[in-house]
């Protein structure tokens, strides 16, 4: 039995590597972003160092905020909380909250002439509401925004690796 378990499993694996398949992973940062440095929030931001740290994992070297010099600036314009109801009982009380954090950013890369709007992105996270243990609440909405956080940063990668692609492509089809 034990061996017939076994063949499966391999013949599982097999399969799924033979037709392609493969875990989707996480987007690199571009290297010709080095040294790189975020403007728009405030170095002790749970925000700011994630991103930081997600930058210098991936080998860039990240400048202090407001440091003069060349490289590229990723640019924070816009942060926003916001919590709505989702729903409420029939006692009339709040039941569910969700959690919506958006971002607006744009990058500024050395020698281009304007930033490119890297757009909104936003993260949104539901909870259930227990009234009777407020506490919990703002433990259970802080580890929702650490969520958030990395889901902006994910999200915030994919968009300057599209940025820089794109940017890639129209300069070597001769700037247009």
């Amino acid at each position: 039995m034990k061996a017939l378990r076994f063949l499966f499993a391999v013949l599982l694996a097999l399969a799924i590597a033979g037709c392609g398949f493969q875990l989707r992973g996480t987007p690199n940062w571009p290297v010709e972003l080095s040294p790189i440095r975020v403007e728009g929030l405030e170095s002790r931001d749970p925000l700011y160092l994630l991103l930081a740290q997600s930058l210098r994992s991936a080998g860039l070297e990240v400048l202090p905020p407001d440091s003069d010099g060349e490289g590229s600036e990723l640019r924070v314009l816009d942060l926003n909380d916001r919590r709505r109801v989702l729903s409420v009982t029939g006692e009339v009380e709040v039941a569910e909250f969700e959690l919506v954090r958006s971002l607006e950013t744009e990058l500024r890369l050395p020698g281009a002439p304007e930033p490119v709007p890297l757009g909104r992105l936003q993260a949104r996270q539901a909870y259930t509401f227990d009234a009777a243990s407020v506490l919990s609440e703002e433990e259970t909405e802080e580890e929702l925004r650490r969520v958030m956080n990395r889901d902006l940063v994910r999200l915030l990668q994919f968009r300057v690796r599209a940025a820089t692609a794109a940017g890639k492509g129209s300069q070597s089809r001769g700037g247009t």
